[in-house]
C-alpha cells in the first residue's frame, strides 16, 4: 500500500529543482568560460581573471545547490518550509561578472 503525502511527490520536487540549477551551473560557466576565451586574445590577465572568477563562482554555486538540494529534502519529508536566497545571488554574481567580462571585450576588441 503506497501512503501519499500530500498534493505532490515532494522528491521529485526537489529533484526537478535541483537538476534547474545544475543545468544553470553548466550554462554559466559555459558562458563565462567562453568571454573568458574570447578575452584571451584581447587581454591575457583579464581571461584569467574572468576565467578563475567563472570557475570560483560555479563551484560555489556547485557547493551550495548540493546542501540546499539536502535541506529541502529533509524539510520536504518532514512537512517543514524551506527557503533560502544564496542561490540565486550568487548565480546574479555570476551573470554579472559573465556580463562585465563581455563589455570589457567589446570595448577592447
Amino acid at each position: 500500500m503506497r501512503v501519499h503525502l500530500g498534493p505532490w511527490d515532494p522528491g521529485l520536487q526537489n529533484e526537478r529543482t535541483g537538476l534547474a540549477w545544475q543545468r544553470t551551473m553548466l550554462s554559466g560557466l559555459t558562458c563565462s568560460l567562453l568571454i573568458a576565451r574570447l578575452l584571451a586574445d584581447v587581454s591575457a590577465l583579464l581571461a584569467v581573471v574572468v576565467g578563475l572568477a567563472a570557475l570560483a563562482g560555479t563551484a560555489g554555486l556547485g557547493g551550495i545547490g548540493i546542501r540546499r538540494f539536502r535541506h529541502n529534502s529533509v524539510h520536504l519529508h518532514a512537512g517543514r518550509p524551506v527557503g533560502g536566497g544564496s542561490s540565486p545571488f550568487l548565480v546574479s554574481v555570476v551573470l554579472t561578472l559573465t556580463g562585465l567580462g563581455a563589455l570589457f571585450y567589446v570595448l577592447l576588441a
